[in-house]
């Protein structure tokens, strides 16, 4: 018998070569966890038990057992499996006690029944230990952005592994290296600090562990900011004085960075070490640079800033325009003055042939020198200032002296002191003015004479009937040209006048004219009744009326008597000439 077993056993093991050496696996490892017992079952058919039929059973290609299977149980175990490895007679099954992670592995199982072919099959088995307390090391990891490389390790690894980050899958990224239970970080950066937390997953259970992850940087270059109380102020190139203005220093930094500022003024020994620097009711002497120094305690790196803080005044109010007679009358200086602001606007003419280049200055001038422009007179000259807190213009029109004309006024403060004042008035600019008195002797300034600073106005005081009156002249002039204007000033007098019945019975009404020229400081309105004789003594003043009055009404009268009137103009205390005398008759006047 001997020979023809071994025979049959050669055969087996020439067919068994017909077979795949390593069929394909299950889809999924059948799991058992350390310390329980399995059953690996023959994964195929047995043939009829009456077949004589040998089995053995080996992991990842040891031989575990062997022997005859059918009809007569021989199988025996090999040593080193004995005694929690056996095989169940009839099923064949290969039964495992007091299962180790060591038993993890492939399965083969092969039968081989006398005289046909030889049959394999595999069976995975993943021993799984309880997951137990799952941790990660180190717990608080802190590593510098730049650093080559930052690792976390997760155990005990007793299943699949799963990284998380603040609470979201860690996606593929080729900086992060991961190995059984280790996450690697290389060249770690900012965004990467978070809570890492690792989830170990088996069939038996699963376990988290985190760690925290700190990543020190910065600071980064800082970024200053202004800001101001002033709307009016343009916070990114100016601030206004007296407003109160705010600094910010911001540098990305973990730690946050130490701040420190450096001022424009030296002499300031109190600031702060604080992100923001308040400067209250700042003055033009504060403007300059101000610098911001980051520091990073842990980093170890400093890193400066420096902004150029610009503090402006505004010019008072507009631009003011003016133009100039000079070189005795032979050019004309225009002028456009905007003072008062800081720093100093830009001033240009437009419309000013040959000088409309914009200047830095508060006072621009420009001279004019004849033979001018024919267009010039009448043509409007407009100057425009430009300032960083705003923009203003003004504008003057040059003109030849046209239109020309004199008029006057008197009054009187008493009866003894008269005062004159006559007007030049036309239009001109720039414009002098020469003043003349009769035969054309030109009237000295002082004394009893004053002209007042544009010397449009000649005031006369203490005048007097008759030695002031007589013919006065001015001539106006400037570059441009020249025009004279002449007035009579006349003693008191009256031109015409009017009387007739008033609007209620026992009323008058009286209106009368001037010649032109004439100076009068009152007029009074003399009447005489029927009782009364006509003797100049005996006529009397019912009313004293000022200079610009032309008509009166009287009233009280008697409605059916008759009345005798006249108009007596005055200079002070001095009477002119009255004028005719008329009677108001009941009903009728003659």
């Amino acid at each position: 018998m001997a020979p023809w077993h071994g025979t049959c056993l050669l055969t087996g093991w020439l067919l068994s070569l017909l077979v795949p050496l390593f069929p394909a696996l299950p889809s999924s490892p059948l799991a058992v966890r350390v310390g329980d017992s399995v059953s690996l079952p023959v994964p195929f058919a047995l043939p009829p038990s009456h077949s004589q039929t040998t089995i053995i059973w080996r992991q990842n290609a040891t031989n575990i057992a062997m022997g005859t299977l059918r009809p007569n149980f021989t199988v025996v175990v090999a040593d080193r499996f004995h005694p929690r490895f056996s095989v169940v007679p009839g099923s064949g099954n290969l039964s495992i006690t007091a299962v180790t992670t060591s038993d993890s592995g492939i399965y083969t199982v092969e039968i081989s029944p006398l005289g046909n072919a030889v049959q394999k099959g595999n069976i995975a088995v993943t021993v799984y230990e309880e997951v137990g307390n799952v941790s990660v090391t180190p717990p608080f990891a802190e590593v510098t952005e730049g650093d080559s490389l930052v690792a976390l390790n997760c155990t005990p690894v007793q299943g699949s592994v799963s990284w998380t980050k603040d609470g979201k899958n860690l996606e593929e990224n080729p900086r992060f290296l991961r190995s059984a239970g280790s996450l690697q970080i290389r060249n770690p950066l900012r965004t990467d600090a978070g809570v890492y937390r690792c989830t170990i997953t088996n069939p038996f259970g699963n376990g988290t562990g985190t760690a925290n992850l700190t990543v020190y940087y910065g600071p980064e270059t800082p970024t200053i900011t202004v800001s101001s109380s002033e709307r009016d102020s343009d916070a990114g190139s100016f601030v206004l004085v007296n407003s109160t203005v705010n600094l910010t220093c911001l540098a990305p930094s973990e730690p946050p960075a130490k701040m420190y500022w450096n001022v424009a003024d030296a002499q300031d020994l109190y600031v702060p070490s604080l992100p923001v620097l308040q400067l209250p009711k700042v003055q033009l002497n504060q403007a300059g640079l101000y610098s911001c120094l980051a520091i990073n305690q842990r980093t170890q790196r400093r890193v400066r800033n420096t902004h150029h803080l610009t503090v402006a005044q505004r010019p008072f109010g507009s631009p003011r325009c003016s133009v100039a007679s000079a070189d005795n009358g032979t050019a004309l200086r225009f002028i456009c003055s905007w003072p008062g602001g800081s720093p100093t606007p830009q001033l240009t003419f437009r419309g000013l042939p040959g000088h409309e280049e914009e200047v830095s200055t508060s006072n621009l001038q420009r001279l004019l020198v004849s033979p001018f422009p024919a267009e010039l007179s009448g043509t409007k000259i407009i100057c425009v200032g430009r300032h960083m807190t705003g923009q203003g213009n003004c504008s003057l029109i040059p003109e030849a002296p046209s239109g020309v004309f004199l008029s006057f006024r008197t009054y009187s403060s008493t009866e003894e002191s008269i005062t004159m004042e006559l007007h030049c008035q036309g239009t001109f600019n720039p414009v002098e003015i020469d003043w003349f008195r009769n035969k054309g002797s030109l009237i000295p300034v002082g004394g009893r004479y004053h002209l007042n600073p544009d010397r449009t106005q000649l005031t006369i005081w203490n005048f007097t009937s008759p030695d002031d009156l007589g013919d006065y002249s001015a001539t106006c002039y400037n570059p441009l040209g020249s025009q004279r204007s002449n007035l009579t000033i006349l003693g008191p007098s009256i031109a015409d006048w009017t009387l007739s019945h008033g609007p209620h019975p026992g009323s008058a009404y009286l209106g009368w004219t001037v010649p032109n020229g004439s100076a009068v400081t009152s007029f009074w309105i003399q009447m005489q009744g029927p009782q009364q004789h006509r003797s100049a003594e005996e006529w009397k003043t019912v009313q004293v009326l000022g200079a610009n009055n032309r008509s009166t009404t009287v009233i009280g009268l008697e409605p059916h008597t008759p009345y005798s009137f006249q108009v007596v103009p005055r200079l002070g205390s001095q009477a002119g000439n009255a004028s005719v005398v008329y009677i108001l008759q009941p009903g009728v006047c003659s």
